[in-house]
This record gives C-alpha cells, sequence and structure tokens, in this order.
C-alpha cells in the first residue's frame, strides 16, 4: 500500500479538502487558465462597448416642459392656467459608445450622425454657447411678439443702422458700423425696408444723411451704382438643420430671384458643384458673383419625411444696399418704457426652437381666462418680433417626445409638418407660419384664443 502511494503521489486541494492525483489537477488547472483569460476579455470587451466613445452623435427624443414655470413678471398681473398647458420639446443629443450605436441603430425615434455633420468644424461646447445665445435672444423675440399681439408700443424702429459697408467701397472709412442713414435725398428714413426700397429705385447721385452714434450728423454724397455683388435672395434666421448638411432657409424673399425655386425649409446643399454646409459658405460664394449671372442651386427639401433634392438654375439679382455701397443694413429698434417687465429663465436649455411656445404662454400669462381650452398643447418653432414662426431642427424626434407627453395637439411650422407626420400617426400635428394662425388653431380648441383682452384693458 505504501508503495501505491508513492507511485500516485496527491495533493490535498486547500479550498475544498478533496485528494487528487497531480495528474488530473494540472490538466484542468490549465483550463480553468483559459477561462478566465476568456472572462477577462469578455469583461474588457463589455466595458470598451460602454465606455469607449465614438465619432458619432445621435438624436433621440427629449422632454416636453410647461412653458409657464419657466416665465415670471413683475409689475403687472399674471393669470396662471391651472388646466389646460402648453409645453415646449427637446431633442437629445449625445456621443455614442459601441453598444449605443447599435441599440440608436434600432430605435425608430433616433437619427445618428457623424459628428462632422452636426458640430460643423465646433467642439460640443461651442455649439452649446450657441444654441444659449439663440435661446436668448429667442426669448426676447417671443416676448416681444406676444406684446405686440396684445397691442403694447415695446418699441420703435430708430433708423436703418448700418451693419457692414462693402470692403474698398465708396463709403468704405467714411461711414462706419452702427452709423444711422437718417435720410436719403431728403426723405426721412425710420427701417431698413424703407431704405431698401430707397436704395432700389435710386439712380445716378443721391445724399445720405449719415448720423454716428454720438448724434453728429453728416451728408454724404454716394453715386449708384449696378455693378455690386450678386444676390440670392434668401433669409436665414440663425437655426440649422440637423438632418441635412448644408445652409437652413429660413425664408424666401418675395419677388427675390429664387422665390420661383426655392422655399423656407429648404437646406442649399450646393452651389454651382461647391459644397455648402453653411450659411457662411453662401455668403463666400456669391462674393466673387456679379448680378445678371446664373448660378446652378442644388437643395434639399423634406416632402411627407423623404428628402427630395432640389436643382434649378437662378439668375442672381442686385443687392440694393451695395447699391450705395452698403453692404448690410438693419432696422435699429428702440425700447419703450413699460410699466412692468416679463423675464423668461431656461438655465440650460438651449436654441430658438421654443419661441412659440414662449409667446402663446406669455399671452395666457398676462390675460384672464384660458387660452388653451384646457387642452395640453406641445408647440415647437422660432418666432420673430412680428409674430413669424420659423422652421426648426429635430422635429422627427419631437414628434415622438410629443406623443409620449400626452399632446392633444402638436403645433409645427408649415414647413416641418411633413417630417412630423410620417415620424408618428397617432398624434395630430398641425403647420402654422404666423402666431396668428396659431391662435387660430388652439381657438378651435376652446378657450380665449380668439378673444384676448388688449393692452389698454389689462393696464
Amino acid at each position: 500500500m505504501a508503495d501505491a502511494a508513492a507511485e500516485a503521489p496527491s495533493t490535498v486541494l486547500p479550498s475544498s479538502g478533496v485528494v487528487a492525483s497531480d495528474e488530473e489537477f494540472e490538466p484542468r488547472s490549465r483550463w480553468w487558465m483559459v477561462y478566465g483569460v476568456f472572462a477577462v476579455l469578455g469583461l474588457a470587451a463589455g466595458i470598451a462597448a460602454t465606455v469607449v466613445r465614438l465619432p458619432y452623435l445621435v438624436l433621440e427624443p427629449g422632454s416636453t416642459f410647461t412653458t409657464e414655470e419657466f416665465i415670471a413678471a413683475d409689475g403687472i398681473e399674471l393669470y396662471p392656467n391651472p388646466d389646460g398647458e402648453v409645453r415646449f420639446v427637446t431633442v437629445t443629443q449625445r456621443r455614442l459608445s459601441p453598444i449605443g450605436y447599435l441599440w440608436s441603430s434600432f430605435q425608430d425615434s433616433d437619427e445618428i450622425f457623424h459628428e462632422d455633420e452636426l458640430l460643423r468644424g465646433r467642439t460640443i461646447e461651442q455649439q452649446r454657447e450657441e444654441n444659449a445665445q439663440l435661446m436668448l435672444s429667442s426669448q426676447n423675440s417671443a416676448v416681444a411678439a406676444a406684446l405686440i399681439e396684445l397691442g403694447f408700443t415695446v418699441s420703435r424702429p430708430n433708423g436703418p443702422v448700418v451693419d457692414r459697408v462693402v470692403d474698398g467701397g465708396q463709403l468704405d472709412g467714411v461711414v462706419g458700423v452702427n452709423d444711422i442713414v437718417a435720410a436719403i435725398d431728403g426723405a426721412p428714413l425710420s427701417t431698413a425696408d424703407e431704405l431698401w426700397d430707397a436704395a432700389t429705385a435710386a439712380t445716378g447721385t443721391v445724399e445720405l444723411l449719415v448720423r454716428s452714434p454720438d448724434g453728429t450728423e453728416t451728408a454724404v454724397e454716394v453715386e449708384v451704382t449696378d455693378d455690386t455683388s450678386a444676390f440670392l435672395g434668401i433669409q436665414h434666421g440663425g437655426g440649422d438643420s440637423p438632418s441635412v448638411p448644408g445652409a437652413l432657409i429660413d425664408d424666401v424673399v418675395a419677388g427675390g430671384p429664387a422665390e420661383e425655386l426655392l422655399s423656407g425649409g429648404d437646406v442649399i446643399t450646393a452651389l454651382d458643384g461647391e459644397t455648402i454646409g453653411s450659411f457662411e459658405d453662401i455668403v463666400n460664394a456669391l462674393r466673387s458673383r456679379r448680378s445678371g449671372e446664373a448660378i446652378e442651386v442644388v437643395a434639399v427639401r423634406e416632402v411627407d419625411g423623404e428628402a427630395t433634392e432640389v436643382t434649378g438654375e437662378v439668375v442672381l439679382g442686385t443687392r440694393p444696399f451695395e447699391r450705395l455701397g452698403l453692404s448690410n443694413v438693419l432696422t435699429q429698434f428702440v425700447d419703450e418704457d413699460l410699466p412692468f417687465d416679463v423675464d423668461i429663465t431656461t438655465e440650460d436649455i438651449g436654441g430658438p426652437s421654443a419661441g412659440l411656445a414662449f409667446t402663446l404662454t406669455v399671452l395666457d400669462l398676462l390675460t384672464p381666462g384660458d387660452l388653451t381650452g384646457e387642452s395640453e398643447i406641445v408647440v415647437t418653432g422660432t418666432i420673430d418680433r412680428n409674430g413669424n414662426v420659423g422652421p426648426i431642427g429635430g422635429v422627427h424626434q419631437k414628434a415622438f417626445a410629443a406623443r409620449d407627453a400626452g399632446a392633444d395637439v402638436f403645433i409645427v411650422p408649415s414647413a416641418n409638418v411633413e417630417t412630423a407626420r410620417a415620424a408618428v400617426d397617432d398624434v395630430r400635428i398641425e403647420p402654422v407660419d404666423t402666431l396668428a394662425q396659431a391662435l387660430e388653431l388652439i381657438a378651435e380648441l376652446g378657450g380665449n384664443a380668439g378673444d384676448l383682452p388688449t393692452a389698454d384693458e389689462l393696464t
């Protein structure tokens, strides 16, 4: 027995107390080592799949917010609405991990983009700062639009203010930025539109009365010329289109060169074969052009949720301001003193797309009664002080968020309605182009949106 034990030495495994032959133990230990390696590799792969960040961003449905919570006023009575409410909606943007990319690929509500498509040379922090500025501008326009709708005089035009002069032109070094063109040939001017019309009709030599910021007035003679840089006739509202790389058009100038080809909400992707990635690219592409030249325009228009290419030739027109040596002119407004203040604070929420929702909510808060007719209304769309509603990005995701929030109706800019309806089919989605149209639509739901009191009745 002793000899047998010597021939087959044994090992006691401390963890179990089991006696096993060395011939059995060594192969099993190697297998456990293999299993351990695979386990470590699997764990590493799992960590990488969730921690590693790819150069891809996803847009996914965000949240809806009760707009009333972000608005405060001082010096005027407010009338909170305890029943129906207006909500604005957001889109969430985040960088994807490998597992996140896989997950989002199977979500109907999500859209994946390479970071270059969305950031366009910016960092995420720069994008965030830009959106914060757009939100601030949107809030100011929203309040102004609401007060104007009620009949308050919130500001008055103070004249056409010079934003830029033509480099090397006849007014370069003569007229400065922030100077006001107070009159042309003795006719006083209040707005940039008035100067636009006067410059369009002007011939020969005209006299501009220019007022500097310190109040000094100077008469300047200008020779009107048609040798100006080209005019395409499109307007930019400051927003971007996340779904299509290019320059998002907010509106097309009535009677302008591009009116028959393009519409608000289109995204220009190329001019004469040159790729367009931003509105600045359009400005640069037109610098060397002249009025009367033809240019090939390629744009993308979303119809029924699908992108359709629009291509055509546009004969470039004349920029009336540049006939006078001015590159860009804006209307300067002077705020009127009101006996109350209305403020909007949204903290970390950015972008201009809540403008219409803010305007509607300011109207609801400042007026007695029920604006919404006890309906749950989700709203998206930019707005200017004149009540014009502009297109926004991310409407595909916002439609899902509006549906999930239980909206009775989702109000969107007309340029976005087909995309929104293609995204979801179980929520009522209605298009508007103006604040007046939005109020008319809401009035159909009940409430007093069609019969708001005037400024005199509120103060």
